[in-house]
């Protein structure tokens, strides 16, 4: 149910670090068992950014290759209207994310955790609503 291109409600988003974007959308496809998660959006600033990654849902953490924020990833599938991941620098976990459904699987929010480079905790929340 997560198979689809989704378009941000930035009225509906939460940002405790850094800026919301303008606006964006969140692609995302299956391939076998894997997912290709394709994120694209536009800063307070106007500049246009774009970034994608693959991951499995089976929980075990796989190395990320070209990230100079990240070493690792792992993914996992919690339930139908759930999907976490969460990424790794040295063994350690610093961000997390739950993509939960609605009920009627036509919005998405996108709950972002992790600590900020000065160690404070923080949680962002994007909400999408289904376009394809």
């Amino acid at each position: 149910p997560f198979v689809g291109t989704w378009e941000l409600v930035p009225a509906k988003s939460d940002y405790q670090f850094g800026d919301p974007p303008t606006r964006g959308t969140y692609k995302i496809e299956r391939f076998g068992k894997d997912y290709r998660m394709t994120m694209a959006w536009t800063t307070v600033h106007g500049r246009n950014l774009e970034m994608s990654y693959e991951g499995t849902p089976d929980g075990v953490q796989y190395p990320l290759e070209n990230s100079i924020v990240a070493d690792g990833m792992s993914m996992t599938r919690v339930d139908e209207l759930t999907l976490d991941s969460a990424t790794f620098k040295n063994i350690d976990q610093i961000a997390h994310a739950r993509r939960s459904l609605s009920a009627d699987k036509n919005t998405m929010t996108v709950t972002q955790s992790g600590k900020t480079p000065d160690g404070g905790d923080f949680a962002n929340v994007a909400v999408y609503v289904r376009k394809a």
